[in-house]
């Protein structure tokens, strides 16, 4: 773990612990949009892991037949990386809490999930839940609905009280409220844009390479304010986040 926080603290979001693969494994590794990035990064690696650096002055070189390169790293030609052509598989959707791979299992879990269900998806499927007028609700219409219903209509923040900064890059903290603004409500507050309830992807929609990452299954789904969600957008979800939603009561549907 700490050889791969290093990877990502010199080489950013290019680096990640990818899902199992339909065998089963699942590997940390770097992916690059482009050979020159990856070549430079790749180049670094002595350095960065803490071993001896790699001697300098080689390029990457094509391996014929193929889409891959190789970088020489010594003088012996022999010694040097690969860099393969491949596509990028999804980050792992699995949160380390406690230092412990955990899957997010939230407040919604028990609700029936819908046919489609995939990575990227936004909460717009259709639920299976009429909604009294002959169509179906929306995923985000029922979450809703189902949040109203256990408490007395109104809609509650499922991490009500956690602390996070108010602006980017400043020490101001601000608090989500217990209670939200209800987006079907037909009067609503100045201060609607900030506090209105919005359904989250906890394991974020897209991830910070905006590839799809967490899906639209309910028990990826919590119900906060519209400022916590954007302070969230495209982050790795925090431990203390994926803590108390998989430790809050499951709604009844």
């Amino acid at each position: 773990m700490a050889l791969r926080a290093k990877y990502i603290a010199a080489f950013g979001s290019a680096c990640y612990t990818s899902e199992p693969s339909v065998f089963g494994d699942s590997t940390f590794n770097c992916f690059y949009k482009t050979i020159d990035k990856a070549c430079k990064d790749a180049a670094l690696i002595g350095e960065v892991s803490g071993n001896a650096p790699y001697d300098k002055g080689y390029t990457c070189q094509p391996v014929a037949g193929t889409d891959d390169y190789t970088l020489q790293i010594g003088p012996d030609v022999a010694n040097s990386l690969p860099v393969r052509y491949r596509d990028a598989p999804r980050q792992t959707p699995l949160v380390v809490v406690d230092g412990v791979p955990v899957e997010v299992s939230g407040p919604y879990r028990d609700l029936v999930d819908p046919v489609e269900v995939a990575p990227g998806y936004e909460f717009d499927g259709n639920s299976g839940i009429g909604d009294g007028d002959g169509g179906s609700l929306e995923q985000r219409e029922w979450v809703l609905a189902v949040n109203r219903k256990k408490n007395k209509g109104e809609i509650r923040s499922d991490l009500a009280g956690f602390k996070f900064p108010c602006k980017k890059g400043e020490p101001a903290i601000c608090t989500e409220p217990d209670f939200l603004e209800d987006p079907d409500a037909e009067e609503r507050s100045p201060f609607f844009a900030d506090t209105v309830a919005q359904v989250h992807h906890v394991v974020p929609r897209k991830d910070k390479r905006c590839c799809p990452w967490g899906t639209n299954s309910y028990e990826n789904a919590a119900v906060i304010s519209a400022k916590l969600n954007r302070h969230f957008t495209n982050n790795d979800p925090p431990a203390e986040e994926v803590k108390r939603l998989n430790d809050a009561a499951a709604y009844t549907p």
